[in-house]
């Protein structure tokens, strides 16, 4: 796997080869935009870029994350999985013929899941699913993460910020403009998101990363333990 920091692979060439691969227009002035400016996307990549294990990307809108990492040198097999069919045509369209390895499918998340170990991201999702889907969906999601993976999770906390509130305005807008699927929203505390993993069985890391936006996003980073294995009795 190359070097994300090689010259060749830094993040300006990377989001503006990424945004040349869509229709002249808006979507492809957003997406340059929404990778130069949102902090995930090279998060992402710190976190996956030595790893050998496929990615699941969960909620992935129209594929930039996985395109992202491919352009930063990331060589991963990448599954991306999302219920909005505009987004998975947008991904499908600007993924032919130049990002191998790479599969895009419609996929409600609150149906069953195909058996997938590897690294798992779930970037701005849980808020668009009900307090018990949202836990039903960590649950599957922890089950996929291979010993030696990692499960980033990228969302809004419910915390009654003003951070908080803009992310709520935003959102909505979202939705008003047909971007963003229009259903109730349920931002999840950071409490709801962390007691589905166990201190005992992973390593939790959460902390903000908002960057320059007015946004409350944080990203919470799971890794599973090492399990201790018994020697059998004589």
């Amino acid at each position: 796997m190359e070097n994300p920091r090689d010259e060749t692979t830094a993040h300006e060439p990377a989001c503006a080869r990424v945004a040349a691969r869509f229709p002249r227009g808006w979507l492809r002035s957003y997406v340059k935009s929404k990778l130069r400016r949102d902090p995930i996307f090279p998060a992402a990549c710190e976190l996956l870029h030595d790893s050998d294990e496929p990615i699941l990307d969960v909620g992935c809108g129209v594929g930039l994350l996985a395109f992202y990492l491919r352009e930063r040198g990331c060589t991963q097999s990448i599954i991306g999985l999302d219920v909005d069919a505009r987004k998975i045509r947008h991904a499908n369209d600007a993924a032919a013929s130049r990002y191998h390895d790479v599969s895009f499918h419609e996929q409600d998340v609150q149906e069953p899941i195909a058996e997938f170990h590897g690294n798992v991201v779930l970037f701005d999702v849980l808020h668009y699913l009900p307090l018990t889907e949202q836990t039903s969906l960590l649950v599957r999601l922890k089950e996929s993460i291979a010993p030696g993976g990692v499960l980033i999770i990228r969302d809004c906390p419910r915390d009654g910020s003003l951070r908080f509130w803009m992310t709520w305005l935003a959102e909505k807008f979202a939705q008003a403009v047909s971007w963003n699927l229009n259903t109730p929203l349920h931002f999840p505390t950071r409490a709801q998101i962390n007691d589905v993993f166990s201190e005992s069985e992973f390593a939790r890391e959460i902390r903000p990363l908002w960057g320059a936006s007015p946004f409350n996003n944080h990203i919470f980073i799971f890794r599973p333990r090492a399990r201790l294995t018994v020697p059998a009795a004589e």
